[in-house]
């Protein structure tokens, strides 16, 4: 077939249908908000005066089991890139299939370590080659007619991403780009990002592709692309990931950046002609179990992302410009007088409903929570646990149970993953924790306690050399330094479906985690609103509104105390809204939570 359009390197400068292009780009990820919003979103980004956008195609996203493939509603990935194009927008495509983005094992499915379990990931080990091969045709079935020779407004595809912070084997490389090249062709080019040190930029080049470096604003432009150009003599300069903002962890204060600072290396990119992508021009949120971690080799420390990616972007997490999103049109402008026709977009209302009473539902160990909410696996015997992945469970939560025949002692656990809470006969104990590496724990017991390890799946190490992240409790478990070897029950609580219709008021004392319920109707006539659901005051747990998983709370640790409601979640009156909290943790005292118009990403006590 003929190809509609071209896309070329001429010189230094990309080339479409003859005429020069310069890159202006934001970056806003299909995953992290609803379909609903797509369009609302990309048009803000395309009102700033950007001429394209970027986004990573998500692996785990569009196949979180085995073959179970989601592609149509908010997993519509070819709709998004035609609501792109319709609002005349070109798209930068990253498909990985690694690919960081704070995302649960950088977007990686988490069965890749269930079905092989010796598998290593970003290498030419067979089964992840034959699986990436697997999934890159499930990508370009999506999107091949979107490629820009094709007539759609695929510029650009990615290979890999950032490897140059991962490894150097070259023969990788020149594999993943052979699996992308198959199905792009000259449709679009190719490219890698990575960052700017010699190294970084060495390792991570692949031949046959555009080399690009990311950076963020305290960078010396000129010095950073004399290092490109020496690996790279010629061709277009482009920042892939120009930072705006920055990721948040648990128990940090939240990361931004400031507004100044960005917008005058703007104006130097711009004065300079560089290409440029933001990332993140608009952040969203990592709903339900997707919010991944880092760990900081410095400190030896495990490092879980916040559920917000706001990331002091241009877009706030609720699409609403923000003074940074201003400033940085004012610069663009000055480059394309017609901006100044463009509608200036403004905050979108928001809707502050107020308290809603919760009631206990179950508890998660009861007889009933186990029926209801768990997931009985096979009895286990000896030191061995299993993993959340041997078993095929992708997040929640994973209780082992055995018994002791001691009389008191310290309980030993050296691998946690990630955060196990100890109970004895039914009692609370305390917390074996991978963040604070708190391994040991003095336990009050007699021969024949039950001792019930409750393990919660943080976000699996979506960077650096940590990535084959394995939950549940990986090496054996030492009570008086002695294995604890015998009988283990294993249950699980993937929480994966959630719902107050199938959950009856449980009768059992409580112990552990608790199942809350409240209900929420909105105003009379009033259409549904985004919202915030303030968790000040709760413990550490997750809420669902309608089914919806908002993802996890902790304010305790903060910094962030508000979850993100999209009011497209939510029912207009008369119906109500189900909501559902489980807490692990501490209620709070008036068992209330708070629907409010604003958002708080920077409070808590931040303990760990």
């Amino acid at each position: 077939m003929a190809k509609v359009h071209n896309i070329s390197i001429v010189g230094n400068e990309f080339n479409v249908d003859g005429q020069p292009l310069h890159i202006m780009s934001g970056s806003l990820h299909y995953f992290r908000v609803p379909a609903a919003y797509w369009t609302d979103r990309l048009r803000k980004l395309k009102a700033a005066g950007l001429n394209t956008v970027s986004t990573y195609v998500e692996w785990s996203f569009h196949e979180p089991e085995e073959r179970r493939y989601s592609f149509s509603g908010d997993h519509d990935i070819a709709q998004f890139v035609q609501a792109a194009a319709a609002e005349g927008l070109y798209v930068l495509l990253r498909p990985g299939p690694y690919i960081c983005a704070e995302r649960d094992l950088g977007g990686l499915p988490y069965w890749l370590l269930g079905k092989y379990p010796n598998i290593k990931l970003r290498t030419t080990d067979k089964d992840f080659i034959e699986e990436t091969k697997t999934w890159m045709a499930k990508v370009f079935e999506q999107l091949s007619p979107f490629l820009f020779g094709n007539g759609g407004p695929i510029i650009l595809v990615q290979v890999e991403n950032e490897y140059g912070s991962y490894g150097s084997d070259m023969p990788y490389k020149e594999q993943i780009r052979d699996v992308i090249r198959e199905h792009v062709g000259t449709n679009a080019l190719l490219y890698t990002a990575d960052g700017t040190y010699s190294s970084l930029i060495r390792d991570g080049a692949v031949p046959g592709t555009l080399t690009t470096i990311n950076f963020g604003p305290e960078a010396n432009i000129d010095k950073v692309f004399n290092s490109l150009r020496k690996y790279m003599p010629e061709g277009p300069l482009m920042n892939s990931e120009y930072y705006p903002g920055w990721l948040t962890h648990w128990t940090e204060n939240f990361q931004g950046k400031e507004t100044a600072l960005i917008v005058n290396k703007l104006n130097e990119m711009m004065i300079k002609k560089i290409n440029f992508n933001f990332y993140m021009f608009f952040g969203g949120t990592n709903f339900e179990f997707t919010a991944g971690a880092n760990y900081d080799e410095s400190w030896h420390r495990y490092q879980p992302d916040i559920t917000s990616y706001d990331y002091d972007a241009p877009l706030s997490e609720a699409g609403d410009p923000t003074f940074k999103y201003y400033a940085i049109r004012e610069v663009l402008q000055q480059n394309d007088s017609n901006l100044k026709t463009v509608p200036i977009p403004a905050e979108s209302h928001k809707g502050n409903y107020g308290k809603v009473s919760l009631s206990r539902k179950i508890s998660l160990l009861s007889p009933e929570g186990r029926s209801r909410l768990g997931k009985k696996y096979s009895d286990v015997t000896g030191s061995k646990l299993p993993t959340f992945e041997s078993l095929r469970q992708r997040a929640g939560l994973m209780l082992y149970e055995t018994t002791v025949n001691d009389t008191n002692g310290i309980l030993e656990i050296k691998l946690p993953r990630d955060r196990v809470y100890v109970f004895v006969d039914k009692v609370f104990s305390g917390l074996i924790n991978r963040m604070t590496n708190t391994h040991n724990l003095s336990l009050e017991t007699t021969p024949g306690s039950v001792l019930s390890l409750l393990v919660e799946n943080q976000g699996r190490i979506n960077y650096g050399l940590r990535l084959h992240d394995y939950k549940g409790i990986l090496g054996s478990v030492k009570f008086n330094n002695k294995k604890l070897d015998g009988k283990w029950t294993v249950t699980g609580y993937p929480l994966e479906q959630m719902n107050a219709a199938s959950h009856t008021v449980s009768q059992t004392r409580d112990y552990g985690p608790v199942l809350y319920e409240g209900k929420l109707t909105l105003p009379e006539g009033q259409h549904p609103l985004d919202t915030f659901l303030d968790t000040g005051g709760w413990g550490k747990g997750y809420i669902w509104v309608n089914g919806h998983n908002l993802g996890r709370y902790w304010p305790s640790a903060g910094p962030q105390i508000t979850l993100y409601v999209p009011g497209v979640w939510l029912y207009e009156a008369p119906a109500q809204n189900e909501v559902l909290l489980l807490e692990l943790e501490k209620p709070s005292a008036d068992l209330t939570i708070d629907f409010i118009d604003t958002p708080k990403l920077n409070g808590g006590n931040f303990a760990s």
